[in-house]
């Protein structure tokens, strides 16, 4: 890690009210999802907090992705009967972290590509630790770290709009493979970005360690599992997203990840006939 970028970015950070004093009831509300034993009933008070997050919550369970068969007018039912517990906490962290970390300022940035990426790895990383057998982290957990794999990138077009406009205007919406052209232009990498604001907002140590770990070489045993599963499903993101030689693609995902070729290209062509649904629910995300 470049020393003089680190000290950069974090100088960055710490002048940024928004990011160091998150508003009240944003604290509450991330201190309430990282509570593994809150209940429904607590849970909706704590995200009753914020309207906006509840009206958005409740936008999603009525959305094209979910398919519900009447209309869900209130968070309890939305939780109980359409998306769960697990997964409305992590989508209601995405939320939290769309509406703090605004990318209006950079003009290129597309909000939905950026959820659609995130969603994607997040529900394939769901899907693949489903599968395997070996691992000891829930899957809500993959489920998590997926979503908040690319979290630095939004950091990026909220601290510097303009470096990120210029990236984006040289190689279009692949935020995918946007790491290394961050890293050139900013000293780092967009891993290492949001785990300084993982790490400020104190969120789980799980996802702090797999963004600051999450390219480098000699991993301990324990970040091994999350870590690979994790790579793979941005690789499978990837090529269910934009990808050409897929045949070569899955196999080298289905190694990496420790899996049957036969399931992991089960699991890509569920991904493929999912896409459409995964992509109306980046835009109630992002919106």
């Amino acid at each position: 890690m470049n020393a003089n970028a680190t000290r950069s970015i974090n100088s960055q950070i710490n002048r940024l009210k928004t990011l160091p004093a998150l508003p009240e009831a944003s604290v509450k509300i991330l201190e309430a999802i990282n509570d593994p034993d809150i209940s429904i009933e607590k849970l909706v008070d704590v995200l009753s907090l914020s309207p906006a997050l509840m009206a958005r919550l409740l936008g999603l369970a009525n959305s094209a992705y979910f398919s519900p068969q009447r209309t869900i007018d209130n968070l309890h039912t939305a939780i109980v009967q359409v998306l769960g517990l697990n997964l409305v906490k992590s989508l209601a962290m995405g939320i939290v972290f769309n509406v703090q970390l605004d990318p209006g300022k950079c003009k290129n940035f597309d909000t939905q590509s950026f959820w659609q990426l995130s969603l994607m790895t997040a529900v394939i990383a769901q899907k693949l630790s489903a599968a395997s057998p070996s691992s000891e982290i829930t899957s809500a957990t993959f489920y998590t770290g997926g979503l908040l794999l690319h979290i630095g990138i939004l950091v990026v077009a909220f601290l510097f709009p303009d470096e990120l406009d210029r990236i984006l205007r040289q190689q279009p919406k692949n935020y995918a493979e946007l790491d290394r052209e961050i890293n050139q232009t900013l000293g780092l990498s967009h891993y290492e970005i949001g785990y300084m604001l993982l790490n400020r907002w104190q969120l789980p140590d799980v996802y702090q360690n797999l963004l600051h770990s999450f390219n480098q070489k000699n991993l301990s045993a324990e970040d091994v599992s999350l870590i690979y599963l994790l790579q793979a499903s941005q690789a499978m993101s990837g090529l269910v997203l934009d990808g050409d030689d897929v045949d070569a693609g899955l196999e080298c995902i289905a190694s990496h990840a420790r899996l049957p070729l036969e399931l992991t290209v089960k699991i890509f062509y569920q991904m493929i006939e999912n896409k459409n649904d995964i992509q109306s629910l980046a835009i109630a995300l992002g919106n």
